[in-house]
């Protein structure tokens, strides 16, 4: 089965005629002043916190406390301060095997330039305060989690976690590849988790009557394959359900990326076009019903916090088909499956087990002090959060 090219969908940039106003830049567009480049004026406090991670280790000198938007308000200057040192001295101490890629063993966006470019992205979910979105894995969540953190921001995004894709890319558009698809029982167990979590078609479709909106899905976009073998599933589950067109009816999709990156991949092709999402041949009929949106960003960001392997493994499982039938990802903290889980999937699949390690932690608890707190320098962390804050 194949599948041809979307070619209906916006294009938003953020590399021409934006504004700049979260920190002062100079003539060069570059920041005055990088994070690692402040006066902190602070001793190294190793014993100012003892944190047990969750093995039983006891580290002072190492180790970080988990840190969301709720422990960072209550947090004492001195803490603050201690924190900003950790995240400048983060590629000093960090047990670089423990990292999913030990050559990236840096903490991103510790630039003020390309926290800013971050701030911009965040906007356009910002942007989305009284949409329901659903998030597709763990591309969007930093983005997404600091919407949540900042002023006027949105109050709430559905997680859906999803890994691995089972279309492939040819000549003429993208292929299902049947024998990498799902088993039957692979999927009755996603179906299961789906609705555990009402994110199910049935779900999306009552949401979209009752509000009268779109459910945005939002993921990071570079082929699509990801994103149309989702929709492969979930426009099955519809059309078992009887409510494949009224699910068509119910989304739109926002995919982020970088189109410099994507050009640099397809330098040798005569064409090049923007990336989208293509559609599974369910919902081909209905593909004027699906609106599309694709958001530009910097290479420098896009290289920091979407293909860096650390980022994505620091923030949600890896969740590929394999995994559906051993455990739901809800049930479990960032990574963190017990042995009998974790043998039950390299059984099925050595390649899918990703446990969290400690480094791992600490490098997911800096990231978000350091977009806490750069929120806060700036006076733009609001400053009352009700939602859940998604791990």
């Amino acid at each position: 089965m194949r599948i041809s090219s979307v070619s209906y969908f916006n294009v938003k940039s953020n590399q021409v005629g934006i504004k700049k106003e979260y920190s002062k830049n100079d003539k060069n567009g570059q920041s005055k002043k990088d994070y690692s480049q402040q006066n902190l004026g602070l001793q190294y406090y190793s014993n100012a916190i003892g944190v047990v991670d969750f093995t039983g280790e006891k580290d002072e000198s190492r180790r970080v406390p988990d840190i969301d938007y709720f422990k960072y308000k209550s947090m004492s200057p001195v803490m603050k301060r201690f924190l900003r040192k950790k995240c400048i001295q983060f590629n000093k101490e960090v047990n670089t095997s423990e990292l999913k890629n030990e050559k990236k063993n840096y903490l991103p966006l510790m630039n003020d330039k390309v926290m800013d470019e971050f701030l911009e992205v965040c906007d356009v979910y910002r942007n989305l305060k009284n949409e329901p979105i659903l998030c597709l894995g763990r591309s969007p969540k930093w983005f997404l989690n600091t919407a949540l953190w900042m002023k006027d921001g949105i109050d709430d995004y559905k997680f859906v976690a999803f890994s691995k894709f089972w279309y492939r890319s040819s000549r003429d558009g993208l292929v299902r590849m049947d024998g990498y698809a799902p088993s039957p029982d692979e999927k009755k167990a996603y179906k299961r988790y789906l609705k555990s979590i009402q994110a199910d078609p049935k779900h999306i479709v009552d949401v979209h009557e009752k509000t009268g909106k779109k459910i945005v899905i939002t993921d990071y976009i570079n082929s699509g394959k990801g994103a149309c073998s989702f929709l492969d599933l979930m426009s099955e589950i519809a059309e078992e359900e009887g409510i494949l067109e009224d699910f068509a009816k119910s989304i739109r999709i926002l995919g982020i990326g970088c189109i410099e990156y994507t050009e640099k991949r397809y330098y040798e092709d005569e064409e090049f076009s923007i990336p989208s999402v293509q559609l599974p041949e369910r919902l081909m009929p209905y593909k004027k019903e699906i609106p599309q949106e694709f958001h530009d960003m910097p290479l420098d960001l896009f290289e920091q916090m979407l293909i860096n392997e650390n980022t994505n493994e620091c923030r949600s499982s890896f969740y590929p088909h394999e995994a559906w039938t051993a455990y739901k990802p809800n049930r479990f903290k960032t990574g963190m499956l017990t042995d009998k889980k974790i043998n039950e999937l390299k059984g099925k699949n050595p390649r899918c087990v990703s446990n969290f390690t400690p480094a791992m932690r600490d490098y997911r608890n800096l990231l978000n002090f350091r977009i806490l707190d750069y929120l806060d320098q700036k006076g733009l962390l609001r400053e009352n959060l009700n939602s859940k804050q998604w791990d």
